[in-house]
């Protein structure tokens, strides 16, 4: 692996989480997923902005190709809901004073 800069860019050796991530680490090519759709493969792009390129990346490489249609249509489903309902978790509810 060659590096544009000094020590700053380089593995550290060791604690694999002080890695800088590479590229291959946080990019998948839509020619990596051809049993993606393009609407899905869109969808996981659009996942990208909500949590870590890294994160999508590693679901598309670890994943079967079932679970990542299901992480699509999740997601897109998600999209759909009102923004209200968007951010709600379940056992959160407001204590009712009378």
């Amino acid at each position: 692996m060659e590096y544009e800069h000094g020590a700053e860019n380089q593995l550290m050796h060791g604690n694999p989480s002080m890695r800088v991530p590479s590229e291959s680490a946080t990019h998948i090519a839509r020619a990596d997923c051809p049993h993606l759709s393009d609407p899905e493969w869109e969808a996981h792009q659009r996942l990208t902005t909500v949590i870590w390129e890294a994160a999508v990346a590693t679901m598309l490489r670890t994943l079967s190709p079932t679970e990542q249609h299901g992480v699509a249509l999740g997601f897109v489903v998600k999209e759909q809901l009102p923004p209200r309902l968007r951010r709600r978790r379940p056992g959160r509810h407001r204590a009712c004073s009378h």
